[in-house]
């Protein structure tokens, strides 16, 4: 669990004034009002904080899936628009996070990333992404690949087979706290199945679409973990077979 600093409040930088800030509901908009009057040149901007929320508890995830950010660990922070949050009185406004961390005694800070985000709802789930790091690696492998349970047609061709993969997966954390990471693995067709090794938890994995699965997994600081899994997919006349067996488990 880290810590995120929200300001909203308008402080007229000029006059070292703070501002009161009305806000109201305008159909689907929020309508923000700043008291008194503002003097802005042509072609000038002006920053205006908007509301001041000391410590949001935030999550700090990281992500793995190679289709979407190639094989690179993407870094997210996660939070609610509400209460327990330490917020859910109006919608954010959107705009630019940047996060830092403490870089040691002194009160200085390191710079670690920043995310762009739309307006946020009240009680709307908010998933910032960082960017790729590298404390934090995934290493998958393919460890060995065979066919087998071939079918023919009665002309002698193929006409179904089965493709065995098993992969290996070694998560590094180089980071001195915990970490909590989600592996996610696509395959190219919804006919498989999935034989997990001994040392997961059935907790650790879950299929969450037709054609993924996710592994979310813990690790301890400066920690690594290995584990393994099997992947069987059917191509051809299998599919037909899978589908039966797998019915007739519903059943």
């Amino acid at each position: 669990m880290e810590k995120l600093t929200v300001t909203d409040f308008a402080l007229d930088v000029s006059a070292g004034i703070v501002k009161e800030i009305k806000k109201e509901g305008l159909s689907e908009y929020f309508l923000y009002t700043i008291e008194g009057t503002e003097t802005i040149p042509t072609g000038w901007s002006k920053r205006l904080l908007s509301f001041d929320v000391d410590e949001v508890p935030v999550i700090n995830l990281y992500k793995y899936e190679e289709e979407r950010y190639g094989r690179s660990v993407v870094r997210f922070f996660s939070f609610k628009n509400d209460e327990e949050h330490k917020l859910g009185d109006t919608p954010i406004p959107g705009g630019m996070l940047k996060v830092y961390r403490s870089a040691g005694g002194g009160g200085h800070l390191s710079y670690t990333g920043q995310s762009s985000f739309k307006y946020i709802p009240v009680d709307e789930d908010v998933e910032l992404n960082l960017g790729p790091v590298g404390n934090v690696v995934v290493e998958p492998t393919l460890m060995s690949f065979l066919t087998r349970n071939y079918r023919f047609d009665p002309k002698g061709n193929i006409s179904g087979w089965d493709e065995v993969r098993v992969f290996e997966i070694e998560i590094k954390n180089t980071r001195q706290i915990p970490v909590k990471i989600e592996i996610q693995r696509n395959f190219k067709t919804p006919y498989w199945d999935l034989e997990p090794s001994d040392d997961l938890d059935e907790g650790e994995f879950k299929k969450v679409d037709v054609d993924t699965v996710k592994f979310t997994l813990k690790l301890q600081p400066r920690s690594s973990r290995e584990f393994r899994y099997g992947l069987t997919t059917y191509h051809g006349e299998r599919e037909e077979d899978w589908t039966k067996l797998h019915t007739e488990q519903l059943e």
